[in-house]
């Protein structure tokens, strides 16, 4: 029954010309690719989470989409300019400015003082739907294994190839591994 009410609907004229064409208003959802490290950073902040010593509650968690490449920053608060201080003097001033920063429309990263920045370096910004975390997935993801990290801290394997480059972040980023103090306290243990 509920078919044949449906089909009267769709072939009822005076229905078809009280209601007009439907539109399709929605833009196709698309895969934001990258071609090269730096061209497209996704940005996203990771808390409150518990107030450690130092007043820290928050992660700025930066991607870049290309490489895999993730930076984490803590943060005292969320505001813009908190923000924005953190990405130009830890981020920029270290990798250099992303050709695209891809965020949420939260107040940190929508305003004034983020859009001058982004304006000095050239950073043309690219934004995804509130409450849909996949327009973000790399940072997004990321953010599950911070966590799982920050609850436990496991050994894992340094080495790990990401299955779309076939490098490490590491050999991605900067074109060797990484030598980090683990590494080097495993090369030449203390002497007892």
């Amino acid at each position: 029954m509920s078919s044949d009410v449906q089909a009267w609907c769709r072939t009822c004229m005076q229905c078809a010309r009280r209601k007009g064409p439907t539109k399709n208003n929605r833009a196709p959802m698309q895969i934001m690719t990258a071609g090269y490290p730096l061209q497209r950073v996704g940005v996203g902040i990771l808390g409150p989470l518990e107030r450690t010593s130092s007043g820290n509650q928050y992660v700025l968690v930066l991607t870049d989409c290309f490489t895999k490449w993730t930076a984490a920053f803590l943060l005292t608060n969320m505001e813009a300019g908190t923000v924005a201080k953190v990405l130009v003097e830890k981020y920029i001033a270290y990798f250099g400015a992303p050709d695209y920063l891809h965020s949420d429309q939260g107040r940190s990263f929508e305003a004034s003082v983020v859009m001058e920045m982004n304006r000095l370096f050239g950073i043309r910004k690219t934004r995804y739907s509130p409450y849909h975390p996949q327009g973000n997935r790399q940072a997004e993801r990321f953010n599950c294994t911070l966590l799982d990290m920050l609850s436990i801290m496991v050994d894992g394997n340094p080495h790990h190839v990401d299955e779309s480059t076939g490098v490490t972040p590491a050999i991605a980023m900067f074109g060797r591994e990484l030598r980090l103090p683990l590494d080097v306290q495993i090369e030449n243990p203390p002497e007892q």
